[in-house]
């Protein structure tokens, strides 16, 4: 019998700022209402508005909540839709 594991696959958010920065960050942890990234060598900070597109999805406005220790949240405007946030979180367990 063979057994087959799934492999955790990575989920990448692709963060723009208003003073035109942007970031494809690896998602760490994603909710209906928000995400954790990997921020290393990200210059947002709290508060700023952002625009973000997750795979799939077209940008929607965003808030950066927090930034420390090489990660960052971000909270989005208006929530994941159920079916969607069960795809994404679905690629984040694997």
């Amino acid at each position: 019998m063979v057994s087959v594991a799934a492999e955790k696959t990575e989920l990448r958010i692709k963060c723009r700022s208003r003073r035109g920065m942007s970031a494809d960050l690896e998602v760490l942890d994603i909710s209906i209402g928000g995400a954790m990234v990997e921020a290393r060598g990200w210059t947002g900070t709290p508060g700023d508005r952002v625009l973000v597109t997750l795979p799939g999805l077209s940008a929607q406005p965003a808030e950066l909540v927090w930034n420390e220790d090489g990660r960052a949240g971000i909270a989005f405007e208006q929530p994941l839709h159920e079916t969607v946030f069960d795809k994404f979180a679905a690629q984040l367990v694997g």
